[in-house]
């Protein structure tokens, strides 16, 4: 059995292992968008491009932010959940013959899709609850067949690495994905409305300032990397 003391220590290690994970997945994730640049199913004016790209850089770091500092499982087992998950992910991907640099955006994509997801869920509950006027809850559910297109074409890159695998594989890849994203979905389910009210804010409150500047500065130069990294690729 360990200790308290050794059990913090671990979760620490593990915090700092996700941190870590983050600040690589972006920049490694903006190589892979850029060099399958022609995959995307849409050919877009460059401007158009430039404009997607940041909106969902700033979703990604938002999720990000949220994840490591206001919803990361306060509980070892939890934390080693979402860790794992990821990890798992990434290391099946590479495992299965794809680059660091798709498994990268694999890992960037599930967190994108645990947003779309968490947003359907909202939507469909806020339907169901009769929660704002009719118009407003047509107008939620309306919105998900573009989160959905969005999610599709977000997915372009992924499909030629996953496809050009035996027949099992793709399924299997696709799996891990989901599961990953069910994991983050499950963390950030607890920061929306519909979520019964925590009993632990207190301590999610302690982490939040405990690991918001190196949360916050990772998460800074991960994004100067993958801009930088982005506008070399492109004129490679």
């Amino acid at each position: 059995m360990m200790s308290d003391r050794e059990r913090r220590r671990l979760y620490h290690v593990i915090k700092w292992l996700w941190l870590l994970l983050q600040a690589l997945v972006l920049p490694l994730a903006a190589l892979h968008a850029v060099s399958a640049a022609v995959r995307w199913p849409l050919v877009l004016p460059a401007p158009l491009l430039i404009f997607a790209g940041a909106a969902f850089l700033v979703l990604w770091l938002i999720t990000q932010a949220l994840l490591a500092m206001a919803r990361f499982p306060l509980t070892l087992k939890g934390a080693l959940l979402l860790v794992g998950g990821t990890v798992a992910q990434f290391t099946f991907l590479v495992a299965s013959g794809g680059s660091l640099a798709a498994a990268a955006y694999a890992v960037f994509f599930a967190i994108l899709a645990a947003l779309a997801a968490l947003v359907a869920i909202m939507a469909v509950i806020a339907v169901r609850r009769q929660i704002g006027s009719p118009r407003a809850r047509l107008t939620a559910l309306l919105a998900l067949l573009p989160a959905a297109g969005l999610l599709w074409f977000l997915a372009a890159p992924l499909r030629p690495n996953i496809s050009g695998l035996s027949s099992w594989r793709p399924a299997l890849d696709w799996l891990v994905l989901t599961l990953n994203s069910g994991l983050i979905v499950l963390s950030l389910y607890g920061f929306s409305i519909f979520a019964a009210p925590s009993e632990n804010d207190a301590a999610y409150t302690r982490e939040w300032e405990r690991w918001a500047a190196p949360t916050i500065i990772l998460l800074i130069l991960s994004a100067v990397a993958a801009v930088v990294l982005a506008g070399i690729g492109r004129r490679v």
